[in-house]
């Protein structure tokens, strides 16, 4: 009788650890934890554009759990609250912009430049305007946020038309929904727009009349903070393996494969499925040294950073990362 009292107190004593024994949290990653330890997090905020779709994509195609890392994707409305959610170490990096990382430098923030994404702004006219071609644009109305990406494009594009930001009447407005709105109600004469506004005004009847991306102008990138590079800089060096996958998986896959996960990242409405176009993307290395340099020009003159700002302390290299 003793000993088979003494069986079912060992019984109940293993059901009882069973019971609490800590459980995976739903929609945790898989395999977070490999022979023990638990893969490094990395945690990256980003608006909804056209650059975030292959970081969408190492997570839908299970390719942070190849490479060994888990990836928390945050998407955010406003740059602003991005960034306060990058300077209280709530993330490791973000998908920003050569002019914002010029900011970040300047306000004291250690975040560098790691990759180059594909994200495009798209200038577009009004469908009633009459404008047909960029060369028509002079003296038009345009509605963009002041000392901003926005700006520095736009001054961009216009350079490689032989015009100046003098050339249009720039109106300040800051948030990008309400210029698509101006725009479809015809109080502004063009627009220059990021996905998915920019294929929302191109669905209304506006007229496509060049992008950054046409004109040479990539600026938008990844970056991390130096605190995050100096403590998981191994694992950001396997995202970047990992983003390159993402890219030569979209490269090669017929977009229908795919396009709802591409809806969803963009933020395009459902009524676009089928609609959707995605060109080819570039795998991620370093913007030139070129590319920064002008960036930091046009942000010093509009007292967003000091000129002296040099290439090397905006940028980092995790590719050759062992």
């Amino acid at each position: 009788m003793k000993n088979k009292i003494i069986a079912v107190f060992v019984l109940l004593l293993i059901a009882f650890t069973a019971g609490c024994a800590p459980q995976q949290a739903a929609g945790s990653t898989s395999g977070s934890v490999s022979g023990g330890k638990e893969k490094p997090l990395i945690r990256i905020g980003m608006m909804s554009s056209s650059d975030v779709i292959p970081y969408v994509l190492i997570n839908e195609n299970k390719l942070a759990d190849k490479y060994g890392f888990r990836l928390d994707l945050e998407v955010f409305t406003s740059a602003k609250d991005r960034d306060a959610a990058l300077q209280a170490g709530e993330l490791d990096g973000v998908l920003t912009d050569f002019i914002g990382v010029c900011m970040y430098q300047n306000a004291g923030l250690d975040v560098k430049i790691t990759g180059i994404t594909d994200g495009d702004y798209i200038l577009v006219a009004g469908k009633d305007t009459g404008i047909r071609d960029i060369s028509q644009i002079k003296g038009k109305s345009i509605a963009i946020s002041e000392k901003t990406l926005i700006e520095y494009t736009l001054e961009d594009i216009l350079s490689n038309n032989d015009m100046t930001g003098d050339d249009v009447v720039k109106e300040v407005v800051p948030k990008i929904p309400d210029r698509l709105e101006l725009l479809r109600n015809k109080k502004i004469d063009l627009g220059l727009l990021p996905e998915p506004f920019a294929t929302l005004a191109l669905n209304d009847g506006a007229v496509y009349l060049g992008s950054a991306n046409q004109f040479g102008l990539y600026p938008a990138v990844s970056a991390f903070s130096k605190t995050a590079l100096d403590s998981k800089a191994d694992a950001i060096h396997k995202l970047y393996q990992a983003y390159n996958e993402a890219v030569d998986y979209m490269n090669h896959t017929d977009i229908r494969k795919y396009e709802k996960t591409v809806i969803k990242a963009v933020g395009y409405p459902e009524e676009m499925i089928g609609k959707i176009t995605v060109k080819p993307f570039r795998t991620s290395k370093l913007p030139t040294k070129a590319e920064v340099e002008n960036a930091v020009q046009w942000a010093s003159k509009k007292g967003l950073c000091k000129p002296t700002l040099q290439y090397d302390q905006m940028v980092y290299d995790v590719y050759s990362a062992s």
